[in-house]
């Protein structure tokens, strides 16, 4: 999965509750469930390195003296 920074982290993670309801769906054929369970953790270590950034960053600022 390709999720430039240009992508919110909220349209992210919005996919991924989605993905996450249709993994999770008792109906689900378990065979077709590998591929988006594979997509889902892409998409929480993509959503995980995001907030880490933000925090990295916001920590920087704060830093920085008035």
């Amino acid at each position: 999965m390709d999720m430039k920074k240009e992508k919110k982290y909220e349209e992210v993670y919005a996919e991924l509750e989605a993905l996450i309801g249709r993994i999770e769906d008792p109906e689900r054929d378990l065979a077709s469930i590998g591929e988006d369970v594979k997509k889902a953790m892409e998409m929480i270590r993509w959503c995980r390195d995001y907030v880490r950034g933000s925090q990295e960053e916001t920590e920087k600022l704060m830093k920085e003296e008035p």
